[in-house]
């Protein structure tokens, strides 16, 4: 009998030990994806440019190996730690993947306020890619719509709409040229969780037909009143995918239908800012190869979205995301020459301040 204890008791103290150093979670191998699936050729992206495709696959792979951390490392900042090793150009995509795994290390006991405690509030320059990458997840399993209402409860009341930017590029990104039905399932989504849908969407669309604008144009063509908030989507993945050849994602915005120029401005102006929170020091660097217009336009831009941010928390709206997003397209459609090119307002004094 004796015996018997000391076994139990062994082995109580060595899943004690197991639990507490997390070195059982290499079993959670079986949920990783391999990296070698998730490139441009084995997705059959629509990307002809071999310096796209190179770069796509780098995102891709920063993304996947970052989630593959966060769900088998036995320490539970790998996959903060390899984001962190990446260069700036790469780093926020890990970030987004890392955030993609918190669910399933967590063993699906998912909570809002842990959420925002151990993964948004640490680490606020990567806050945008976190709320994203969470929505990500959710595509990836195809959650409902009730579900995703219990997610995005007790999120923060602006950006918590991004998980349904992430559910909405997930499902598109995976499921689209199989099942062109799959948009369905954002119109069952409430009020404007849809529209934040359909901007991820267009991210989705920009990833799939990069090298095929007139695809990329009809697709969005088809989701009829949704399509302003799918050009955003492009408008955001364009700058946010080439801060560093921003010449190169303008030239694609000038592409784009006249119609949806605000709504692309928009997309580019929420890119922009992504940007200059993950790594102010590359931001500075992107936008210091800019002409000094075009400079110029960024920093206005900016700044113009944190005040209306912050004018929208003060008024505590319940439809705050929304009233940010149409405040800020309608300012940029104003002020700011398409595609954030240059400043019609003239206060080169302001203007050329220093963020």
């Amino acid at each position: 009998m004796g015996m018997v204890l000391a076994i139990l008791v062994a082995c109580a103290l060595i899943a004690s030990a197991l639990a507490v150093t997390g070195w059982w979670r290499p079993a959670f191998a079986v949920f990783t994806i391999r990296p070698a699936k998730m490139t441009v050729e084995q997705l059959g992206l629509s990307i002809t440019d071999k310096a796209d495709a190179g770069r796509v696959d780098r995102i891709l792979r920063s993304f996947i190996t970052a989630f593959n951390r966060a769900v088998a490392s036995p320490r539970p900042t790998a996959w903060v730690d390899y984001s962190n090793s990446l260069p700036a150009l790469f780093q926020p995509f890990a970030h987004e993947g890392g955030a993609m795994g918190y669910t399933l290390r967590r063993l699906f006991r998912y909570n809002a306020a842990h959420f925002e405690a151990t993964i948004v509030r640490p680490r606020p320059e990567f806050r945008y890619l976190y709320y994203v990458g969470l929505g990500f997840w959710s595509g990836i399993r195809k959650h409902r719509p009730h579900r995703l209402a219990r997610i995005t409860r007790g999120l923060d009341p602006l950006h918590g709409h991004l998980v349904y930017d992430g559910y909405g590029f997930a499902r598109t990104f995976f499921e689209v040229r199989s099942n062109p039905s799959v948009y369905r399932a954002f119109d069952r989504l409430e009020g404007y969780a849809r529209n934040a849908a359909y901007q991820g969407v267009g991210r989705a669309l920009f990833f799939l037909h990069m090298g095929d604008v007139d695809r990329m144009i009809e697709e969005i063509r088809g989701l009829g009143s949704f399509a302003p908030d799918a050009a955003a989507g492009v408008g955001l993945a364009l700058v946010f995918v080439n801060p560093d050849r921003l010449d190169r994602a303008a030239r694609l915005a000038e592409a784009m239908p006249a119609e949806w120029r605000p709504d692309i401005h928009l997309g580019m102006c929420f890119g922009l800012k992504a940007r200059s929170i993950n790594n102010l020091d590359a931001f500075e660097k992107y936008v210091g190869q800019c002409p000094k217009a075009v400079e110029n336009a960024i920093r206005v831009s900016i700044r113009e979205c944190d005040r209306v941010e912050l004018l929208v928390r003060a008024e505590a709206r319940i439809d705050g995301y929304q009233v940010w997003r149409e405040r800020v397209t309608k300012w940029m459609s104003q002020n700011i020459e398409f595609p954030i090119a240059g400043v019609r307002i003239a206060k080169p004094e302001v203007v050329l301040e220093r963020r």
